[in-house]
């Protein structure tokens, strides 16, 4: 049976009571998709990306995606993950968005636990001339590791309220900004406030998009926004693994949120979050 649709000019397409039609427009999503495809003839970007690969001075480079804040406090984050008895498949079957949380302080090994898995350096491999990548949790366009993670702390044991930048390479927090955030985070995440209160950590993707478009151009952008969500996931297994309730958050307020994290939203930018807390009893 073929499908019948309905005639165009009897369908209201305006986007609002004085919108435009949506053939009057020209979307920046498809300008964007058609701007950051690979094609057989971009000869010039196969040759740099080849450059990148074998210079050793370039590799030697950006072997080291990491930023850190010198003189910042800090916070170790202990490395031993709390052990479950839960098969891969029970966590993977059991994960749940959860955006009901008690109040009950997360604990600091489950947020170094959680952190760690999320995007943790799992082992160091020597690739040759000079070049020692730190391989992570989660892939990465080139192994440029372009996604920075910000934690910001609303309510964990050992660890004071404030914004944080987690240094993957020493596996600690380094601070950003110290004291309570949360009615910030609430004007970032206006339709979540009741959950944002009552969270124990909101954990932030930011992508630097110069460490990723210096080597892919437009096509950065992409691998970026990909890694964000390779991280995301491995959080949500995470928080689910050592019992705790999370959630992913890609409706944000995206200027308040880069103003909290001191990001400029545009060399680097807040792409993605997901909150964690300690579930209320059911």
């Amino acid at each position: 049976m073929q499908t019948q649709w309905p005639d165009s000019n009897l369908v209201d397409s305006s986007f609002g009571p004085d919108g435009p039609a949506p053939d009057d427009l020209v979307s920046p999503s498809e300008v964007y998709h058609e701007a950051s495809k690979l094609r057989l003839p971009d000869r010039p970007l196969y040759a740099w990306i080849a450059h990148v690969n074998t210079s050793p001075e370039v590799r030697q480079t950006i072997s080291r995606p990491l930023t850190h804040l010198r003189g910042a406090p800090t916070v170790e984050l202990p490395r031993v993950a709390p052990t479950t008895a839960r098969s891969f498949r029970s966590i993977l079957e059991g994960r749940r968005s959860g955006r009901d949380y008690s109040g009950v302080p997360i604990g600091l090994e489950a947020l170094g636990s959680l952190l760690y898995l999320g995007d943790g350096i799992v082992v160091r491999m020597d690739m040759g001339g000079g070049a020692t990548w730190g391989l992570r949790t989660a892939p990465s366009g080139g192994g440029l590791y372009p996604i920075e993670l910000y934690c910001i702390v609303l309510n964990a044991l050992g660890v004071p309220p404030g914004v944080y930048l987690y240094a993957a390479s020493t596996h600690r927090l380094e601070c950003v900004r110290a004291g309570d955030v949360t009615e910030e985070l609430v004007d970032a995440v206006p339709a979540q406030a009741e959950m944002v209160r009552s969270a124990g950590v909101c954990i932030v993707m930011s992508a630097v998009m110069p460490r990723i478009k210096f080597k892919y151009g437009e096509r950065g952008y992409r691998f970026a926004l990909l890694e964000a969500g390779h991280i995301a996931q491995n959080l949500l297994l995470a928080a689910e693994a050592q019992g705790l309730s999370g959630v992913a958050i890609g409706g944000f307020m995206d200027d308040p949120l880069n103003r909290l994290l001191g990001l400029d939203g545009v060399d680097e930018a807040a792409l993605y979050a997901v909150m964690v807390g300690t579930p209320s009893p059911t």
